[in-house]
């Protein structure tokens, strides 16, 4: 099973992202991806509830294909945001959360906390587009939590910043990478399966944002065998939301 753990539907603010339920499938049935990991756009730049009802919407349209993170803004919302987080869950059956982190907001706040903290009392996984420096400080705080770092801590802060996110990364075990990024440093995926082992890497486009094809290439491309290739295309996510 193939799985994008990196999509986003709806419209964004930034790079005039769109796209709907239809145009994401299209894209996933040209590169041969089963099941699309997806957060909404709307929720994290206008309304958190209103963009998490739409997406529980294609989800329920799509339930073969479509898998849900429940999609928070800002910390500082502070209670409504671990309130968003349970009614996704409880509701909707969400399976992971996504975070955004604004600069006038850093995710390294203690209002951070007690957000992570609810996730990892669900078991669901942590996607957030921070930096390697934000993930260890999130980490040794909340230990439990299964944080995902998105474009392994690199993009678009710092191109090469993956060698800072694989060595924290080392440092806590429930810190993933994923390989969304429009850096491809030759040599990269293979380096990071050496430090950390195969199971500490998830596959993620960013589509419709970044193209899931060469995306996709970065992980059949990699000189790695093929149960390393098969983890890191979906047998984690598969073994992390425990999807049959």
């Amino acid at each position: 099973m193939i799985i994008d753990g990196h999509v986003h539907i709806g419209i964004g603010n930034f790079f005039h992202m769109k796209a709907d339920a239809d145009q994401l499938l299209r894209l996933a049935d040209k590169v041969g991806i089963d099941k699309l990991f997806v957060t909404e756009l709307n929720s994290l730049f206008y309304d958190m509830s209103e963009g998490n009802d739409r997406l529980a919407r294609d989800v329920a349209a799509h339930p073969d294909r479509f898998i849900g993170y429940c999609s928070v803004p800002t910390p500082r919302f502070g209670p409504r945001v671990v309130d968003e987080i349970r009614r996704c869950r409880e509701k909707y059956g969400f399976r992971g959360v996504k975070i955004y982190s604004h600069p006038e907001a850093p995710i390294t706040e203690p209002a951070t906390y007690p957000l992570l903290e609810v996730a990892a009392e669900y078991g669901m996984p942590i996607l957030s587009h921070t930096t390697p420096d934000e993930c260890d400080h999130l980490m040794q705080h909340v230990p439990q939590a299964r944080l995902v770092m998105a474009h392994m801590g690199g993009h678009p802060y710092a191109f090469g910043d993956w060698h800072r996110a694989v060595a924290v990364a080392k440092k806590h075990p429930n810190l993933l990478l994923d390989t969304a990024s429009s850096q491809i440093d030759n040599g990269m995926l293979e380096w990071a399966v050496a430090e950390l082992g195969p199971e500490r890497i998830l596959y993620g486009s960013d589509m419709p944002l970044l193209d899931p094809f060469t995306q996709m290439a970065k992980v059949t491309g990699a000189s790695l065998d093929d149960q390393a290739k098969s983890l890191i295309r979906g047998g984690n996510l598969q073994r992390l939301l425990r999807l049959s």
